[in-house]
């Protein structure tokens, strides 16, 4: 899988030490997501920024928020994330309207 390297995204991680920067890279792949799926920069920072959930599934964090879009409906963001390099690499991301579904998950891991 290749990395974007002309533009990664930066976040700063809400922690004790506000002045951390954590760098995360877009995977080909996601940046392709981004791009179909029409998903605001502005909304994947803030959600990297502070998540409502954090999970793991098969190996990757699973960053997840929720947000209102033009059309007035709320929808959960999935943002896969490879913690095990530097940056961290969002390796895919995907737009939900099943909150339900996806918080049931949660509560039951």
């Amino acid at each position: 899988m290749q990395e974007v390297s002309y533009n990664p995204v930066h976040c700063i991680r809400q922690t004790e030490e506000p002045e951390i920067l954590v760098n995360f890279i877009l995977s080909h792949h996601a940046e392709e997501k981004i791009i179909q799926r029409q998903i605001s920069l502005k909304i994947l920072q803030d959600i990297l920024n502070n998540p409502e959930q954090i999970l793991e599934e098969d190996g990757l964090k699973v960053y997840q928020g929720t947000f209102v879009a033009i059309n007035n409906k709320t929808y959960l963001l999935r943002i896969y994330i490879n913690d095990l390099v530097e940056p961290q690499k969002i390796v895919t991301l995907y737009v939900t309207s099943k909150l339900r579904k996806y918080r049931q998950l949660s509560n039951e891991s």
